[in-house]
């Protein structure tokens, strides 16, 4: 094996003689090498969702369920999608899948992408939350996309790991097409998130990575 050193500003080349053991641990060294950096690279594509709600002070969605309470007036569901390009919101002021366990299986979860909700509030430029008894809201973002649900101040740390917000003033009833004020509802509102970690070849969801269930409570009026 020949070798260049730099001697005062000239080059000389030198033959160095590698022994059949110094070759073997050189290969060692370097699959090793190999070896670790796959690890660390696979480790830092892990797929992840980190939710966390908003308004006074901020409530990491951690657990499976979480029962929290608001005044009736805006909030904010930030999402950490890391590897993850959305996650399917289902959004209701009546409690029907608010009952789901953390392990019932959800018959509808390999149509989720025909269940999913026409979306309105581009760039979140309206600040609504769609609730519905059938159907699903599908909150993602890319890059590379026209338009996405969540407000225009996107956080990316890469582009696979991105802080979203979606910002919450209204209601939007899809079935009965009318707006309900934050400040008018009269009952808990529910939210269930479901994340996608597997599609099959038609690009139906085969497995989940994780879902959350939150009840969200309203302090009393003053008046």
């Amino acid at each position: 094996m020949q070798v260049a050193i730099l001697f005062n500003s000239s080059v000389k080349r030198v033959n160095l003689y590698i022994t059949p053991f110094m070759k073997k641990v050189l290969t060692r060294g370097f699959f090793l090498a190999v070896i670790i950096f796959n690890c660390f690279q696979a480790i830092s594509q892990q797929q992840k969702v980190v939710i966390r709600i908003l308004q006074d002070q901020s409530i990491p969605i951690n657990k499976f369920e979480t029962h929290i309470k608001l005044e009736k007036k805006t909030f904010k569901v930030q999402i950490l999608l890391d590897h993850v390009q959305g996650i399917y919101v289902f959004a209701s002021i009546r409690d029907s899948i608010y009952r789901f366990t953390e392990t019932s299986p959800i018959h509808d979860f390999p149509y989720l992408k025909l269940l999913e909700l026409k979306e309105d509030d581009i760039f979140n430029t309206h600040r609504e939350l769609n609730i519905s008894e059938t159907g699903w809201s599908y909150w993602f973002y890319s890059d590379s996309a026209k338009w996405h649900p969540f407000n225009r101040k996107i956080v990316s740390f890469t582009n696979q790991e991105n802080v979203c917000t979606k910002m919450v003033k209204q209601l939007n009833d899809v079935v009965n097409g009318k707006t309900i004020r934050l400040k008018d509802i009269n009952t808990p509102l529910y939210l269930f998130f479901i994340a996608v970690k597997e599609y099959d070849e038609n690009g139906r969801p085969v497995k989940e990575l994780m879902r959350r269930k939150v009840r969200i409570d309203w302090e009393e009026d003053d008046d």
